[in-house]
């Protein structure tokens, strides 16, 4: 009697409890789902970081291209023969530019920039003075983009001012 009455309670126990299910089909399918579109998400952000990475090539070349010319125009003695001498790189001068500067396609590392120069006159000495007249403040910028940039927020910039060392000349 004892062996029966443990049968009927086991079978008992096992009506209570709640059948143990597997995962049906909808619910695979709904989870490779949600795991797709979150895979797509870090393979996006995956692209992203890897054009970011480049652009940030492009700043640095173009921050070396930038620092290089300015170095070279503070070289340029500042005199009255090369303030007046049309600038050009790398034999030309210092005299003022257009309002929209001198630009230049330069190739470093295998990639295109375009460098503009603007050179603009701050000041003029009066006719007479030992500068025969030359400005004796200049304001220089140069900007470097690469050709392929997509936002001006790729753009470096440097700019500088010359002055002239004349004794008396403001």
């Amino acid at each position: 009697m004892d062996v029966m009455r443990n049968t009927t309670d086991r079978h008992m126990q096992l009506r209570n409890q709640p059948a143990q299910q597997g995962f049906t089909l909808l619910e695979a399918a709904m989870s490779l789902v949600i795991l797709m579109i979150i895979g797509l998400g870090v393979a996006s952000l995956f692209s992203y970081a890897v054009g970011a990475n480049g652009r940030t090539d492009d700043r640095e070349l173009s921050m070396t291209i930038a620092q290089k010319r300015m170095e070279w125009l503070r070289t340029i003695p500042f005199t009255a023969i090369t303030r007046s001498q049309t600038y050009s790189f790398p034999n030309g001068g210092l005299k003022a530019t257009s309002g929209v500067g001198v630009k230049e396609t330069v190739t470093s590392a295998g990639r295109r920039y375009v460098v503009n120069t603007v050179i603009k006159d701050v000041s003029f000495v009066p006719v007479g003075n030992p500068d025969g007249g030359a400005a004796t403040v200049k304001s220089i910028r140069v900007s470097v983009t690469p050709a392929l940039a997509q936002t001006a927020f790729e753009t470096v910039t440097i700019s500088t001012e010359r002055s002239t060392q004349v004794p008396g000349i403001y």
